[in-house]
């Protein structure tokens, strides 16, 4: 279990019930996509695990992220796998308005062999596009 807990304004019922919904967002336009926490849910659902949230205003919010044991001689089977990082040729089309995820992209399918292009927004990727 990984929890991740702040001391901020906290968030209403109502707000709380929808924050894993794609494209919701409490930020005013142009700034926040709402796909932060639908992309963690989809992540903590696809390793088999599960996301809590406690919240309540004035006093913070606790996420509570819970996803299965494996067990050591699995995962250091795993990491030995050199097939699971297939060198490559190809061209990979990142949109993402986080600059750490293009800096990760970019590491490691550059040095597989892939070119990777990265925008911010959807605007500057249609211009990437034939």
């Amino acid at each position: 279990m990984v929890s991740i807990a702040d001391t901020g304004t906290g968030m209403s019922k109502e707000i709380k019930d929808r924050i894993f919904e794609p494209f919701f967002t409490t930020k005013e336009v142009g700034k926040g996509t709402g796909l932060g926490l639908a992309s963690v849910y989809g992540c903590v659902k696809q390793h088999n695990g599960y996301i809590t949230v406690e919240s309540e205003i004035g006093k913070g919010t606790v996420f509570n992220i819970y996803l299965p044991l494996i067990k050591p001689a699995v995962l250091v089977a795993r990491l030995e796998d050199e097939s699971a990082l297939t060198p490559g040729t190809g061209t990979l089309l990142v949109v993402d308005d986080e600059e750490m995820y293009h800096q990760i992209v970019t590491e490691i399918f550059g040095e597989l062999g892939y070119t990777v292009h990265c925008c911010t927004a959807g605007s500057e990727a249609v211009c990437l596009l034939p």
